[in-house]
C-alpha cells in the first residue's frame, strides 16, 4: 500500500492495457529541473502499483511543470 501518493490525473486504457499518470506543479523558476525530477521519482511506486493492480502492460508518467514566470523545461513538449 502506498500512502499519500496521489497523482492529479490517472487515465487507464483497458483495451490497450496502458496507464497515463499526469502530475502538475507551478514552482519557482530556479527549482524547475529538480521539481520535474522529483515528480517522476515520487510517482514511480504509484505507477508500479497501478500496473500490478490493473494488470497493465505499460505505464507512463508525465510531469507537467511550468514555472510561475511561464518557463518550462526542455522535456515539456515531450510530456505535453
Amino acid at each position: 500500500m502506498i500512502g499519500l501518493n496521489r497523482s492529479d490525473v490517472v487515465l487507464i486504457d483497458r483495451e490497450n492495457k496502458t496507464a497515463l499518470i499526469t502530475d502538475t506543479e507551478v514552482p519557482l523558476t530556479h527549482t524547475l529541473p529538480s521539481t520535474e525530477a522529483r515528480k517522476i521519482t515520487k510517482r514511480e511506486n504509484l505507477a508500479l502499483e497501478i500496473k500490478n493492480v490493473w494488470q497493465l502492460n505499460d505505464e507512463s508518467i508525465y510531469p507537467l511543470v511550468i514555472s510561475v514566470e511561464g518557463v518550462v523545461t526542455r522535456n515539456f513538449l515531450k510530456y505535453l
